[in-house]
């Protein structure tokens, strides 16, 4: 694929710096997402059910390919392959369903594992997650996504409209 077109041309270090912030949260989606404390133990997204948390309902998954970090995993690859493409829109919405997934999946295993014995008990203490739980593979998959959204927008440079006339020309036979 060539680096410009007649309008934009792809930046080579963001490109690359994208494509890192896609594999930082496609490995992120495998990693560790939370320590055990209390009745919670330690997991990630690898043993939640998709289906289930597509409904909000905890449930752990049988194999990798029917869980969240399988979903997530993709999402980063998609987001690596969309900064190496130049296609700002795939990196951005691979990272924003990358995003709403981590959102989704820590709300639901705070929801979870927060006094389940209680009706209604999230009323009273809506967070039992502390910052100091998250592990390396919710770090991961949150700021990769965070920064591959920012870096999307830097992904191309609009060319100077002596550049551009040049692309133009070097095209057209």
């Amino acid at each position: 694929m060539p680096l410009s077109n007649s309008q934009t041309r792809v930046r080579p270090m963001v490109t690359a710096f994208a494509a890192a912030c896609g594999v930082g949260t496609a490995a992120g989606g495998l990693l560790t997402w939370v320590a055990a404390s209390g009745p919670r133990p330690r997991m990630g997204m690898d043993h939640t059910s998709l289906s289930k948390m597509l409904v909000y309902s905890f449930a752990h998954s049988a194999s990798l390919w029917t869980s969240a970090g399988f979903a997530v995993l993709v999402l980063g690859l998609l987001m690596a392959i969309g900064a190496l493409a130049g296609l700002r829109t795939v990196v951005v919405l691979a990272a924003l369903l990358a995003l709403a997934a981590a959102g989704m999946w820590i709300g639901l295993v705070t929801h979870h594992y927060n006094t389940p014995n209680l009706p209604n008990s999230h009323y009273a203490n809506p967070v039992n997650l502390p910052w100091p739980d998250l592990r390396i593979g919710a770090w991961l998959t949150i700021c990769g996504a965070l920064l591959g959204i920012v870096s999307a927008f830097w992904l191309r440079a609009r060319m100077s409209r002596g550049r551009e006339r040049a692309a133009a020309s070097a095209v057209t036979p």
